[in-house]
């Protein structure tokens, strides 16, 4: 049976989930609140700042989870 929704198994894969979900949450309502200043940073806003921020820490998290699974797998094998 073909699971929608596959859950971790270590506490490294806890890990990992519990950062990736911060992650998400740090990129939506009320945090957007937060940072949307009328700073810029670089030159550009903060938002914008704050938002490349978010995406490139959570493709770090998902490549970290990657290698990880890569891991466990092999050491399964």
């Amino acid at each position: 049976m073909h699971r929608l929704v596959v859950l971790p198994t270590t506490r490294a894969g806890w890990v990992l989930l519990a950062a990736f979900v911060l992650l998400v949450v740090a990129g939506i309502w009320p945090v957007i609140g937060w940072v949307n200043r009328a700073t810029l940073i670089f030159g550009l806003p903060m938002l914008a700042v704050w938002s490349y921020v978010v995406i490139f820490a959570c493709f770090a998290v998902m490549l970290i989870a990657n290698r990880v699974v890569e891991r466990e797998e092999t050491r399964d094998e």
